[in-house]
């Protein structure tokens, strides 16, 4: 999966990919969307077969599920349940219009993007498309949302990981399924919600406003919201040695420009 960089983040201007032109949505259009309508579209972008079947679905469906053995889970993909699903197949299209600068229509199994055109797949030519995402290439798009939304967390999988043995891998798979289990049953915080976080920048930053906040993309926004946490802090430890001193050496006057998205 390809990670963005920093400049790519920051930078309000679309993204230019081989299928098509990804764009960052501002604020005043999320909100034109509705605030509770994006929270679903997130919620999709990081769809699993397993939340399909076991939250989406009736109970049937969350008993095919269980039947499954290992394997069988694995070997199902979040396309394959597009393929077969033709609600999947219209939310779909919907996020994907929502993100991408092209017209996306989902048609036979592909998603096409089109470029100066209506939703219509009738008549299509060559000089119509300007752009198509398949199976293959399907995840990495979902992924680069992500990131867009800053919702990306997914973590170094088992598979490129080396370990010394059978046992250590074994011991890191037990912690890591461990880790997803609490995930699971951890609320969300309503203090990081994109309305609450909108509020909190707006009224307290010396030059973002209630008014002028809605310019900004979700990146923009959330980079804003670690920046004033870590200058508070830094704020706080300039106080705390102009006061007592710095005896222990441990005061570092550059952490106010730490880098902390490029690793």
């Amino acid at each position: 999966m390809m990670k963005l960089d920093y400049g790519t983040q920051l930078s309000p201007e679309p993204i230019k990919l081989s299928v098509g032109t990804l764009r960052k949505p501002k604020l005043f259009e999320i909100a034109e969307l509705n605030f509770d309508a994006f929270d679903i579209y997130e919620m999709f972008l990081k769809l699993t077969p397993e939340i399909f079947y076991t939250k989406l679905k009736g109970n049937d469906e969350k008993a095919y599920w269980e039947s499954l053995s290992e394997e069988q889970r694995e070997n199902i993909t979040l396309y394959d349940l597009i393929l077969n699903d033709d609600s999947l197949q219209k939310t779909y299209q919907e996020i994907l219009n929502f993100f991408f600068v092209e017209i996306v229509v989902y048609n036979n199994g592909l998603f096409f993007l089109f470029k100066n055109r209506t939703d219509k797949t009738s008549d299509i030519t060559q000089d119509d498309i300007c752009g198509i995402i398949h199976k293959d290439i399907f995840p990495e798009i979902l992924d680069l949302i992500q990131q867009i939304c800053c919702i990306n967390d997914k973590k170094e999988s088992p598979e490129n990981l080396k370990f010394k043995n059978k046992i250590a891998r074994s011991i890191y798979e037990k912690m890591l399924n461990a880790k997803k289990k609490e995930k699971k049953k951890r609320k969300a915080d309503v203090n990081l919600s994109l309305p609450n976080i909108i509020s909190s920048i707006s009224n307290i930053h010396p030059s973002i406003s209630p008014i002028n906040v809605w310019e900004l993309t979700v990146f923009q926004l959330i980079d804003s919201f670690i920046r004033l946490q870590e200058n508070t802090m830094f704020s706080i430890d300039c106080t705390r040695v102009s006061v007592w001193g710095d005896e222990k050496k441990t005061f570092n006057a550059t952490l106010w420009y730490k880098n902390r998205y490029d690793k």
